[in-house]
């Protein structure tokens, strides 16, 4: 019996306009999922984390922070609900990157002061390939030092911990992260030491930078937008992809550049192009200084004959480490 102002529906016509209306609900929540539920106030500080089934409990440390927001991404099954923290839906595709870039495209006109884009792993030092456990940290390093807006006056922060040579896909490694207490690490964007801060050049066929495609094609189509000549090209990155910008560094590329990296990395769960972008961050977010025309860290000599991966060898390592600390 309907009470006032209630009109009484017997329940196949109730069944007939559900299933009418089932459509458009279905079309309100994915609008307000896919412009990312932007906000009407700008953050002074955020750190944008891209979750899928990573422990988030170590982030119950930070998020009281004063003028810090937090918005987390996540793209498992049931999203986590966690205090002091924006939780937000987003579709399994693209790896992190795919995550970074939905931020930034759908709230490019309100990107706080300064944003830290990280995975939501608990950031600790070390990595080591197929452990993801991994930190990524470089020794001399705190997710403190991501927090502090223009450390000595940059604005941005990368702390390379990887570079990667294409077509060989040859890697090296920056000692930091992988032994620690070595002279003059921290947070300065490549090794005080140059290129004896790394390891000797390794080689890894089954390494993800070479599941498919072709890198360099994507590097100059969507990253330099140029012309790929060919030419080999040496990328130093951050390993695991955790970096910090001020939103005027972001916007030194247009909105349309960010979203056509977002299209393409759109349509499937691990694309290729998601694993590339881990390696080309400062190159997007640098255009003035893209690795393609200029070396960005001083590294070790690229031989012909490398270590055979997944990793640099102990012996290799161990000459590495033994160099670094008698400079």
């Amino acid at each position: 019996q309907a009470g006032p102002g209630i009109v009484s529906t017997s329940a196949p016509v109730a069944a007939a306009a559900a299933a009418l209306m089932a459509p458009l609900w279905a079309s309100a929540v994915a609008s307000f999922v896919a412009v990312g539920c932007r906000r009407s106030a700008i953050p002074q500080d955020e750190v944008v984390l891209s979750h899928y089934n990573e422990d988030y409990s170590w982030l119950g440390n930070w998020t009281g922070r004063k003028n810090v927001a937090w918005t987390l991404y996540s793209k498992a099954d049931e999203i986590p609900y966690i205090s002091g923290v924006n939780s937000l839906p987003l579709s399994n595709v693209g790896r992190e990157s795919h995550t970074y870039l939905h931020h930034i495209v759908h709230n490019y006109d309100k990107l706080a002061n300064w944003t830290v884009f990280t995975q939501a792993i608990e950031p600790s030092w070390g990595y080591l390939i197929g452990d993801s456990s991994n930190g990524h940290m470089n020794d001399g390093v705190t997710f403190d030092d991501y927090l502090k807006p223009f450390p000595d006056g940059r604005d941005s922060l990368f702390v390379m911990t990887a570079s990667t040579q294409f077509p060989k896909a040859a890697q090296a490694t920056r000692l930091g992260i992988v032994a620690k207490n070595l002279p003059d690490e921290g947070t300065k964007t490549c090794p005080k030491k140059g290129s004896a801060g790394w390891s000797e050049w390794w080689f890894f066929p089954d390494h993800p930078h070479l599941k498919g495609g072709d890198m360099l094609d994507f590097y100059h189509d969507y990253i330099a937008l140029d012309k790929n000549e060919g030419k080999p090209l040496t990328l130093s990155f951050v390993q695991g992809a955790r970096f910090a910008a001020s939103r005027k560094r972001i916007h030194s590329r247009p909105r349309s550049y960010y979203s056509r990296l977002l299209v393409k990395l759109s349509k499937k769960v691990n694309p290729q192009e998601g694993f590339w972008m881990e390696a080309v961050w400062y190159d997007i977010l640098h255009p003035e200084k893209l690795q393609s025309q200029r070396a960005l860290c001083e590294l070790p000599v690229l031989l012909d004959v490398m270590d055979m991966g997944p990793y640099v060898s102990e012996s290799a390592l161990q000459r590495s480490l033994q160099a670094a600390r008698a400079r």
